[in-house]
């Protein structure tokens, strides 16, 4: 079968994107509801949340999955930005500090709590968004790289060292373990009382972000070699069969690496990092196949729109339909000193069903801005993709 044109947009990078913000804003928050109002199986339930420590859901693929798509994309979008001798000049820098600026900015206003104005509530690290900015400036380094067989070590490196760090400096516990230890002590220099929010949601929650940085690095620079794979020269069989060949090499190592490192999504330990990236692989490979080889579109309007406009939906998702909907519930109904309970959705939904009626109305605002986004952005962008061409 013919390779895909180097030259072709990759529909299978927007529509897995899509997929991703799609699960996590829309999925996730329609599943919760439902089990809030009717109580679904609790096996079910297992698999739309993280493990307490150890162990691997499904829930625990979407952070990963969007470090590695954002590596994947960086193939596209940096080499144009190099200069005719292929060295990277204040072009490509600016480029890259500018993404990286606004990944920041926009995971402060997400869950750092920067619009409390209060330096002793916000956290300037603890975002998704964020560890995509630090994958996203790792990956940019390492592309300037020329030698191949080097930039495939680099992920390896990275994970080594961060795997040698974990074991050598403290237990696998959830309080002991080097990570959580070290980012406490290290926030504490600049927060010095480790009571305080930005400090203590780290012991309290064992998620580490600073300490964490190199395995963010890896899912990127994995999802960067996965397009390069795509991109190749390989016919199309070729590229699907190595996809799939790295993706059982990569669950087969977390299987024997998981014999003495636990895997815990909470640290990123490498085990559960190679379970991720299997997985990441896999779902590449049926992507790039089913929508880049098959040319299937039929039924992805949505998803493209989603992964066209992923940071759109994220943050539309976590403040601006969250806000109006706490918004309307508050509106008076009944006079100055009283309102009811659930505001505006007392007239359509019941006491029992507001959960959901909520949730499925702030999926459809998210779905409606999306598509508008997308319609409204689309000739735009084959304009910019036909003069680059």
């Amino acid at each position: 079968m013919q390779n895909t044109k180097s030259d072709e947009r990759l529909a299978s990078l927007d529509l897995l994107r899509g997929f991703d913000i799609f699960y996590l804003t829309v999925v996730c928050f329609l599943v919760g509801a439902a089990h809030r109002t009717w109580g679904l199986p609790e096996g079910l339930m297992a698999q739309f949340r993280h493990p307490s420590w150890a162990g691997f859901s499904i829930h625990d693929l979407i952070m990963p999955l969007f470090l590695f798509m954002s590596g994947a994309a960086l193939p596209l979008a940096l080499p144009k930005r190099l200069s005719a001798d292929g060295h990277a000049g204040w072009p490509y820098w600016r480029h890259v500090l500018k993404r990286v600026a606004l990944l920041w900015f926009c995971g402060l206003i997400a869950q750092g709590e920067l619009l409390s104005f209060d330096l002793h509530r916000i956290s300037f690290f603890n975002n998704t968004l964020q560890t995509i900015a630090c994958g996203y400036v790792i990956t940019a380094g390492v592309m300037l790289i020329r030698n191949r067989a080097l930039r495939l070590v680099m992920p390896f490196l990275l994970a080594l060292v961060y795997t040698v760090f974990l074991h050598a400096g403290g237990d696998m516990s959830p309080t002991g373990n080097a990570a959580v230890v070290y980012e406490v002590k290290f926030l504490t220099l600049f927060y010095g009382d480790p009571s305080l929010h930005p400090v203590s949601q780290i012991a309290n929650w064992h998620y580490t972000w600073w300490t964490t940085i190199p395995m963010f690095g890896v899912l990127a620079l994995a999802g960067c070699e996965a397009t390069r794979i795509v991109r190749g020269t390989w016919s199309n069989r070729t590229k699907l069969g190595v996809l799939l060949g790295v993706a059982a090499g990569l669950a087969l190592l977390g299987l024997v690496l998981s014999t003495f490192d636990p895997v815990v999504k909470h640290i990123f330990t490498a085990s559960f990092t190679a379970y991720a990236l299997a997985c990441n692989f896999l779902l590449y490979a049926l992507f790039f196949w089913a929508f880049d080889v098959l040319k299937w579109r039929r039924g992805t309007g949505l998803l493209r729109a989603f992964g066209r406009h992923s940071l759109a939906a994220y943050m539309s998702a976590e403040t601006v339909l969250r806000g109006l909907y706490w918004t309307a519930s508050a509106i008076l109904l009944t006079g100055p000193q009283k309102s009811w309970p659930h505001g505006l959705s007392r007239f359509f939904a019941g006491e029992k069903t507001f959960e959901f009626f909520r949730e499925c109305v702030l999926a459809a605002l998210l779905c409606a801005f999306l598509v508008w986004l997308d319609r409204l952005r689309t000739p735009k962008a084959k304009s910019a993709t036909e003069v680059s061409k």
